[in-house]
């Protein structure tokens, strides 16, 4: 399974590397990773840093500037089993899908999105219809992929959840 790692922001210098955005929990998340797939093209990883928000790449077959600038824009993919994730750490495809429950125990619906910003934006279909709030610690979350459930604190949940009814 391939992951979302980032997007080719620029190239960065004359010798074709690129600048990604970072989608990840930074370098160590993205140390071992040996090979990258943009536009499902694969590329082998010759040096990867990272500054700030962002990744900086050397692929091979990218030497130049022109070659890294028809990569801007394009989104960057690699192995899941590349990445590197703390034991309580997961990966938001593997969020998608998992019952939303309250910690009351109401079962709300299910998680079908997750918008990556500053903060995470968790959306859930609901009979109500469609919840999106965003992923904070005062929730209290409990996310567990092996059961399929993220639960949240009911009562700050009510507080920072939006509701689109359905219609």
């Amino acid at each position: 399974m391939k992951i979302l790692i980032g997007v080719v922001l620029k190239p960065q210098g004359i010798n074709g590397e690129i600048k990604i955005s970072d989608l990840t929990d930074g370098l160590e998340a993205v140390k071992r990773v040996k090979r990258v797939y943009i536009d499902q093209v694969e590329y082998q990883v010759q040096k990867i840093t990272a500054r700030d928000d962002s990744l900086f790449l050397f692929l091979r077959g990218v030497f130049d500037r022109n070659t890294a600038e028809l990569l801007r824009g394009k989104e960057v993919y690699c192995d899941k089993d590349q990445i590197v994730k703390a034991d309580d750490a997961y990966f938001i495809q593997d969020v998608i899908g998992c019952k939303l429950i309250l910690s009351s125990g109401k079962v709300l619906g299910e998680i079908t999105n997750v918008y990556q910003s500053n903060v995470d934006i968790f959306e859930a279909t609901t009979a109500e219809g469609v919840v999106s709030f965003p992923f904070l610690k005062k929730l209290q979350p409990v996310v567990d992929v092996d059961e399929k459930t993220v639960t949240v604190d009911a009562s700050v949940f009510t507080q920072v959840a939006l509701l689109k009814e359905n219609k």
